[in-house]
């Protein structure tokens, strides 16, 4: 090794440069969504604006509820449509069984009514059909069709429902 040359690696030597145009390019179009028309981002044709940007999501554009349509010999073209959503999410005896194992592993669940705890426990199941345990606060946005599908089926006494959670 030659005096005074220095061969070692440094961090992010071999990473590609940001192109600062890019960067905000697919923020802008999240951020849009809430002044777009649905049918501007939605393809299932089920969906409907939420409150928030992150709620503003079609099943067609998620990976992992993707690959669970996918699935099926003749995928349906929305979620809501998909047949094992009803077991997963929407049968009230499944979510029974469900707050079981909850209450076995976590202890009580803290949720007024019972209509607001099945809901909970569907978006839990849903979450974890399409994209298994995400570990302890970790947050996805659920497709706004499938959202508005577990609300129609146990849907809240008072008519203000809170989007998606961030944070701890």
């Amino acid at each position: 090794m030659a005096a005074g040359r220095n061969f070692s690696v440094q961090p992010y030597m071999f990473e590609p440069e940001s192109d600062p145009e890019q960067e905000g390019a697919s923020e802008e179009v999240v951020q849009c969504r809430l002044q777009q028309d649905v049918s501007e981002w939605c393809t299932c044709e089920n969906c409907t604006t939420m409150p928030t940007e992150p709620e503003n999501v079609c099943c067609r554009e998620i990976p992992q509820v993707i690959r669970r349509l996918n699935q099926l010999q003749n995928p349906p073209s929305c979620m809501v449509d998909h047949p094992g959503l009803e077991p997963v999410c929407l049968n009230a005896f499944s979510l029974q069984k469900e707050l079981n194992i909850y209450r076995a592993d976590y202890g009580r669940l803290r949720l007024r009514g019972i209509e607001h705890r099945y809901r909970y426990l569907a978006y839990r199941g849903f979450v974890s059909w399409c994209w298994g345990f995400l570990g302890r606060r970790v947050r996805v946005a659920l497709p706004s069709c499938v959202v508005l599908r577990i609300r129609a089926e146990f849907p809240r006494r008072s008519r203000h429902l809170r989007g998606v959670q961030t944070g701890p």
